[in-house]
């Protein structure tokens, strides 16, 4: 009886050694369960200033890993119907309000102002991002999703933002090891590419005329329906975009076409006969004059466009028989110009 009870004593001990192993492996967290994944940090309290004395700005491993994670991700490849790749939108399975906080007066909590965000793939840190209020002054060198303007889209939809002029070198939203995990969760598309193919001026005197060739090609394996300049006039078109955007190499302020006024301003409406299809892997270019420009000193000049389509297209006239709406935004590529 004493035998049997020690026994007893003995694998009892033993199981509760087991079990406690097993819950100390469980506690750690296995980031590798998504393909994709967006985390927040372990402490709350860290704002995306402060991780900037970490050097993130090229964000390799090494520095990346010094960031502690909170154990389960915010959001993840599942929670994703499509991910296009040339603007970035994560097209959801569910409304993004099931992720954000509810909004205070088109905003959210200022808990969330500055927060930052881990994108994580296969288990790999890739990238840090950060949350931005609407009514902040303040932006950092980093991928964000910006509140305020991902109110102008659809509730489905949530885009990862980059504010500044040169996305080339800087911008980690277009990281290859993520493109390669959105292909392997079968979410990935390419979406639309946008070339700068040409720009000279027109006028050049006190308020600048430029004209502009772009170059818009169909990676996607959707057929597109994307805003046409041709169809639609320049006025109209521009009043959904920007146009080209300039930055001299001795300042810091970007020059856009700020003395231009929309002669139409058609509200919230939109008309699908503004839009041209584009079939899978065709392209088109379109040549575009935009007028009010302040005059451009002599000097050397980077280029950039910026092409958005419409972006409040709701969920159920998004898709067609024959394609799908496309909606931005996307940058093209820089073009170097020197003004005499």
């Amino acid at each position: 009886m004493i035998k049997a009870n020690k026994f007893l004593i003995v694998t009892l001990i033993l199981l509760v050694q087991i079990i406690s192993g097993c819950s100390k492996i469980d506690d750690t967290p296995n980031y590798s369960q998504q393909n994709f994944a967006i985390y927040f940090l372990k402490d709350p309290n860290i704002k995306i200033k402060d991780i900037t004395t970490l050097e993130l700005v090229n964000q390799d491993s090494q520095t990346l890993a010094k960031i502690e994670l909170q154990k389960t991700p915010w959001l993840t490849d599942r929670d994703i119907k499509m991910y296009d790749f040339s603007s970035h939108l994560l097209y959801l399975e569910s409304s993004k309000y099931n992720f954000l906080p509810k909004p205070v007066q088109l905003d959210v909590p200022s808990s969330w102002y500055n927060k930052p965000f881990m994108v994580v793939v296969n288990g790999a840190r890739r990238y840090v991002g950060y949350f931005r209020g609407f009514f902040e002054d303040d932006a950092w060198p980093f991928p964000v999703i910006d509140c305020s303007y991902n109110f102008n889209y659809p509730e489905d939809l949530l885009v990862i933002s980059w504010q500044w002029f040169n996305h080339e070198d800087e911008d980690n939203r277009s990281d290859d090891n993520v493109k390669k995990a959105l292909n392997a969760a079968n979410i990935l598309h390419e979406g639309l590419e946008l070339k700068l193919k040409d720009l000279k001026f027109l006028n050049n005197s006190d308020t600048a005329t430029i004209e502009y060739t772009i170059t818009l090609i169909n990676n996607d394996v959707d057929n597109l329906y994307i805003l046409d300049p041709y169809k639609m006039g320049t006025d109209l078109f521009h009043f959904f975009n920007i146009g080209p955007q300039f930055k001299k190499d001795d300042e810091i302020f970007v020059r856009s076409a700020s003395l231009w006024k929309p002669k139409v301003i058609p509200g919230n409406e939109w008309d699908s006969k503004w839009f041209i299809k584009l079939n899978c892997k065709d392209s088109i270019t379109r040549t575009i004059d935009l007028w009010g420009y302040p005059h451009f000193p002599a000097g050397n000049y980077f280029c950039e466009v910026t092409y958005q389509c419409i972006k409040k297209i709701p969920e159920s006239q998004r898709n067609l028989s024959d394609g799908r709406y496309w909606i931005g935004p996307n940058k093209s590529t820089l073009m170097g110009l020197l003004v005499y």
